[in-house]
């Protein structure tokens, strides 16, 4: 029971990172003429690798873990807009978040189906 709750606990972590911390930092630290690219980088890189990442964590135990792609979608587009002033049209990016995570959920419980065996071979 504890393992889940740490799960829950770290995703919930990483969830609040991508979509409030690290925008309200990048704001604060990076300066304008750069600001623009590392941006990019966050919504089009790191953000996207944290969702299929939570998917894969929520893959590992699906009864319990489900909602992990669906929250880091609905906290992006609630919190995203708070780091980022005038972002309101960002936040619909947390939908495409939660469909990679919920995709990447699905292929890890399909290769896991695959190799059942554990040793890397399909019979």
């Amino acid at each position: 029971m504890s393992t889940g709750l740490g799960k829950t606990a770290g995703a919930a972590i990483a969830t609040g990172a991508i979509c409030w911390i690290i925008p309200a930092l990048l704001v604060g630290v990076v300066p304008p003429d750069a600001g623009m690219i590392v941006m990019m980088l966050h919504l089009y890189g790191i953000a996207p690798c944290t969702a299929a990442a939570l998917g894969v964590l929520a893959a590992t135990s699906p009864q319990t873990l489900f909602w992990i792609p669906a929250a880091l979608g609905v906290a992006f587009a609630l919190l995203f807009p708070l780091a980022m002033d005038g972002a309101q049209d960002i936040a619909f990016y947390g939908i495409a978040y939660a469909a990679i995570g919920y995709i990447a959920m699905g292929a890890r419980t399909c290769v896991c189906r695959l190799f059942r065996d554990g040793r890397g071979r399909v019979d």
